[in-house]
């Protein structure tokens, strides 16, 4: 079982908010990133920024973009990578969007994730729980 505790973060309007985050590595052949993403039950697809996917090594051709529509409707241009997840006690391999824009969180969301781990969301006592279903 991995148990990450809620990190507090500066709000839109300056409170600061609790918010579910874990702490991961990404690794694409020999590139690594060390980064925290939001563990987020609503994201189809775990994603990435522009930036963090060229600090992996990530490049992109004209006919791998596809358009994702959030809950605002607005498209974002993303490409689909495979690449290496490390969880604390955990290594796997699974699908992420590269996002083409740097305007846009940092999410570990559900496809080829959550099927992984049971994970539970402790909001009173701010913490994720992921236990695996090895």
């Amino acid at each position: 079982m991995i148990i990450f505790k809620y990190k507090k973060e500066k709000g839109r309007e300056g409170q600061y908010i609790s918010r579910p985050i874990a702490e991961v590595v990404l690794q694409n052949e020999t590139f690594k990133v060390d980064v925290g993403m939001y563990i987020d039950s609503g994201a189809d697809i775990s994603m990435v920024t522009l930036s963090v996917g060229l600090a992996l090594g990530f490049t992109q051709q004209a006919e791998e973009i596809k358009e994702l529509k959030g809950i605002a409707g607005e498209g974002i241009p993303y490409i689909i990578k495979t690449i290496s997840f490390g969880l604390p006690g955990y290594k796997f391999t699974a699908r992420i969007g590269w996002a083409l824009i740097d305007e846009v969180p940092l999410l570990l969301g559900r496809l080829d994730i959550f099927r992984r781990f049971k994970i539970i969301f402790d909001e009173a006592d701010q913490f994720i729980a992921l236990v695996s279903k090895r």
